[in-house]
This record gives C-alpha cells, sequence and structure tokens, in this order.
C-alpha cells in the first residue's frame, strides 16, 4: 500500500512537467532534433508555466522576461539587515584581524598566558638580563606547550567558527546596493527612510549578479554552520552588535524558503535559457590553526635568532655598562616601551627608538652637558688654535646642546597630556568600532617614530664629527711641536686630570656611543 501511495505521488509530483498528450508527445520526440529551436520554445512555455506556480513567482514576468518590484523589495529588505555589517566590514583596514580574533577566541587560559610571555616585547626585556641559552630553552619549552594545548576539539571549533564567519561576511559583503541602482537609478547608498522606486528590470541586465546572489545566499542555509557560536564570539570581541541574532534567524529562514520553491534557480533558468542551470554553493575551507601556529613559531624563532646575532655582534648590553655604568640608563618619562603596551594590543603600530633614544638622552645630560662641556671650555675657548679648524666642532657641540632640549620636549609630547599622547589616549577606545580611530594613531605613532630617528641621526653625526677633532687633538698634543693647538701646556692647568687621559676618555665614550647608535639606526 505505501508503494502504491509513493507511487501516487511520484506520479503527482510529475504532472506539471508533463502535460501533453501522448500524441504531442511523439511528435515532440520525434521532431525536437530537427528543429531545435521549437524544442526550447517549449521548454521555456512549460518552464514560464511551473515559475507561475511557485511560491515567488511575482519576482519574475516570464512573458517579458524582467524582473519586478518584489525582488527589488526582498533586495532592499536584505540590504537594510546587513548594512552594519557591511559597513564594519568595509571600514576594517586589516581584514586578517578577523582570523586573529576567531583564534584568540577559542585559546585557553593557558595559551593566552602563554602567548602574553611570548610577546615580542617581553622576549626583548628578558634577553636583557637572561643568558641566551636559558631563554632560547624556555621559549621552546613555551611554543611546545601552546603548541600542544591546541587539541582537536579546540581546532574544530576554531575551523567552524572560520566558516560560519566567513559564510557571513560574504552574505553581509555582497553588492545589494548595485542590485537595487539598476531597479531605480536614482537610489543612494544606505538610504532606508523609505523604499526606492522599484521599477521593472530586464533580467538579463542582473542575470549575473542573480547568480552571484544565489551562490552567496544558499550557502546560509547550511545547517552544519552553527551560528549561535559564531554570535557569542562577536558579542565579546565587537563593541556592537552586527546583526541580531533573531533577524539573523528570519534571514535565514527566508533564503531557505526560496531555496526550497527553487524560484529564483527556475527564473536564472528562463533568462539565461539555459536548462541545466543549478545554483551551486562552494566553502574553501582552509585550516586557521595551522598557519596560525606555523606563524608563531616562525616569528619567535625570527627573532630568538635575531637576538642572539644581536648579542655576538653588538654587545649592546655591554656597551651601555662601559658607558653610562648600567645597562638600562633612564631618561626619558614618555616615549618609552610602556608607551607600546595598549597599541601593541590593539595591533597597533608602536614607537620603535625608545631604547637608542633614551640612550642619546642620557648621554647628552649625563656625558655632553659635563665632560664634553668642560673639555670644550677649556680647549675650543681658551685654546689658540685656527678657528676654522674648531668651527666644525664647536657647531657640533651647540647642536648637541640645543637637540637635548628638543628631545626633552618631544618626550613631553609624548605624556598623555601632551599633543601627541592625548590624541593616541582619546582615539584609543574608539579603534574597536572606527577604522579611522587607527589611521589616525598609527599616523601619530609614524611621526613620532621618524621624529626619534632624526634625533639619533643627528645626534650620531655631531658626535661623530666631534670625535673626530679629539682624535686629531691627541695626535696633536703629543707632537714634540704642537700644529694646531698652540697653549697645551697653558691649558692643563685648567683641568684636573692630565690632558691626555681626559682627552683619550672622552674619544673612547664617544666612539662607543657611536657604535651603540649604529646598532639600531643602521
Amino acid at each position: 500500500m505505501d508503494s502504491t501511495k509513493n507511487k501516487s505521488e511520484s506520479a503527482s509530483s510529475n504532472k506539471p512537467a508533463v502535460k501533453e498528450s501522448f500524441f504531442q508527445s511523439l511528435l515532440s520526440s520525434l521532431f525536437k532534433s530537427s528543429n531545435p529551436e521549437a524544442e526550447k520554445k517549449r521548454r521555456l512555455k512549460n518552464l514560464a508555466k511551473t515559475i507561475s506556480k511557485t511560491k515567488y513567482h511575482a519576482y519574475y514576468r516570464p512573458s517579458t522576461g524582467e524582473m519586478l518590484g518584489p525582488f527589488g523589495k526582498l533586495m532592499f529588505d536584505l540590504y537594510k539587515a546587513v548594512s552594519s555589517a557591511q559597513t564594519f566590514f568595509r571600514n576594517t583596514q586589516n581584514p586578517q584581524i578577523f582570523k586573529r580574533q576567531i583564534i584568540n577566541y577559542v585559546l585557553s587560559e593557558n595559551q593566552m598566558t602563554l602567548l602574553d610571555e611570548l610577546d615580542e616585547q617581553k622576549i626583548l626585556e628578558q634577553a636583557r638580563t637572561v643568558p641566551f641559552a636559558k631563554l632560547q630553552q624556555d621559549v621552546e619549552h613555551k611554543l611546545q606547550v601552546f603548541t600542544n594545548d591546541f587539541n582537536e576539539t579546540r581546532a574544530t571549533k576554531a575551523d567552524t567558527l572560520e566558516k560560519a564567519f566567513s559564510i557571513f561576511q560574504d552574505f553581509c559583503e555582497f553588492d545589494y546596493y548595485m542590485i537595487l541602482k539598476k531597479f531605480d537609478s536614482s537610489y543612494q547608498e544606505f538610504s532606508f527612510n523609505a523604499l526606492p522606486r522599484l521599477e521593472k528590470v530586464n533580467g538579463e541586465y542582473i542575470i549575473d549578479d542573480l547568480k552571484d546572489f544565489l551562490a552567496v545566499a544558499y550557502s546560509i542555509t547550511d545547517d552544519s554552520v552553527d551560528w549561535n557560536v559564531l554570535f557569542d564570539m562577536f558579542k565579546e570581541t565587537q563593541s556592537r552588535e552586527l546583526i541580531s541574532m533573531g533577524n539573523w534567524k528570519k534571514i535565514i529562514a527566508k533564503i531557505k524558503n526560496i531555496q526550497s520553491s527553487k524560484s529564483l534557480d527556475y527564473i536564472v533558468q528562463h533568462i539565461s535559457q539555459d536548462f541545466t542551470y543549478e545554483t551551486k554553493t562552494s566553502y574553501h575551507h582552509a585550516s586557521v590553526i595551522e598557519p596560525y601556529i606555523e606563524k608563531i613559531e616562525t616569528d619567535t624563532r625570527n627573532l630568538m635568532a635575531k637576538i642572539e646575532t644581536e648579542q655576538k655582534e653588538s654587545k649592546a648590553s655591554s656597551i651601555c655598562m662601559q658607558i653610562f655604568g648600567t645597562a638600562d640608563p633612564q631618561s626619558l618619562k614618555y616615549y618609552t616601551a610602556e608607551f607600546n603596551a595598549p597599541l601593541e594590543k590593539k595591533g597597533l603600530s608602536v614607537l620603535e627608538y625608545t631604547e637608542p633614544l633614551n640612550y642619546l638622552k642620557t648621554f647628552l645630560v649625563e656625558f655632553v652637558k659635563k665632560a664634553i662641556r668642560e673639555y670644550y671650555d677649556v680647549v675650543v675657548i681658551r685654546g689658540q688654535w685656527d678657528a676654522t679648524l674648531s668651527a666644525p666642532m664647536s657647531n657640533a657641540y651647540q647642536e648637541l646642546l640645543k637637540l637635548s632640549d628638543e628631545v626633552t620636549s618631544f618626550d613631553e609630547m609624548m605624556a598623555e597630556e601632551g599633543t601627541m599622547g592625548v590624541k593616541v589616549k582619546t582615539l584609543l577606545p574608539k579603534t574597536a568600532h572606527d577604522a579611522g580611530a587607527e589611521n589616525i594613531i598609527n599616523r601619530v605613532v609614524s611621526d613620532a617614530n621618524e621624529t626619534a630617528r632624526g634625533y639619533i641621526i643627528q645626534g650620531t653625526q655631531n658626535l661623530i664629527t666631534i670625535g673626530k677633532t679629539v682624535k686629531q687633538l691627541i695626535e696633536d698634543y703629543v707632537l714634540p711641536k704642537p700644529v694646531i693647538v698652540q697653549n697645551w701646556k697653558e691649558l692643563e692647568k685648567y683641568i684636573e686630570e692630565p690632558m691626555k687621559e681626559f682627552s683619550v676618555n672622552i674619544y673612547k665614550k664617544i666612539y662607543l656611543f657611536v657604535q651603540l647608535m649604529q646598532t639600531y639606526i643602521n
């Protein structure tokens, strides 16, 4: 009985497509190959009848091949529903930030802690005090634990989230406006106060747009996608609701109804006269976890290799000890590594020259304004030598004094109340929903870095000038008959230590400091 019922239902479902008499069917089968145009017309006629019986037949007029206002209304409703999300995605300068948010969302607390400890700045800070071999062993252990914590469940959750996000983003970013513009040429983008004038449109004019829409729209009906997890992530990572879960479920239900009715598929077939057309959706899956782990491992190991190379080649900490008596002298208050912490959390540009500019300011205060000033006052001011020979050193010394004041002013500009610092402080909370705020902060930081680099180069060049002159003066001092300075013996009474030793110490300090600066600006 069930078999009979199934056969009956099958036959009933096929009736719309088989309404010809036996003789008509026979004639069609005999002549369709010899008269393909007539066969096409017959099939188009039957397809038109099928469309007229579907739930969404009002979208299209088969007799004229025109898409009608109700389809335009569908596009308008969808455009309005996703407009907030579309604007958000469009204004995001770095789309990769979304993949990072997906991964961060699935990380365990232990992984978040390890990720913070593997931060570049944290490793660099440790490298100043921890022996390299021990630091490398510690970093490798943390990388291994971090990677092993990505169990199958966590990885699957990340991949599922990425799929849901990609489908959601594609649907929201679809160009509904372009289709609406074809219905109403006067329609303005993101205008939702009133329904546009939805005139009928030649189907051939929007056939490609329609195919693209169906490919994107049918993707959201995939029952394997867990939309709840995606929307939970949005609540935690975004400062505003892109689209409510309730509205999103209504959209999915609407698209499912359209899909099950096959109305738009039939319409595409009729417009294109392609009876084999069938909407195909495809999702190109690529694991987000594997490339993420690979990047962290690569970046971290490259950083360790860089640290090792720098320690072997420059031994900057050793140079600082020789110059300042400490590996970490502090003179600046605001242009410091601490300024970078909130910027790094949001993936923004950071201050790049905190260490060398701090060293420069310390050197200017503790050495230029003391030892070099004493040397300058005695040798340049009191010394009897050609002004053309002393001019380069004199000019360089004056430039350094001026530079010291400029660096202090610049440092104060980075304070929370300073002209640069206040911009960053004000705009930082807005970066979550305003890409323009990110751009301004990045520009402020970039300008600060350029200024700092300029100061370092300027200070280094002036110190090189002074160093070269001091070297010449040392060589002149030991001559039986000095050529440059005529009154060396008279000058010795103005300083407490021997002139040669005093001059050599100044030259050595300048030489070491120039070496230190070159490790940062080369």
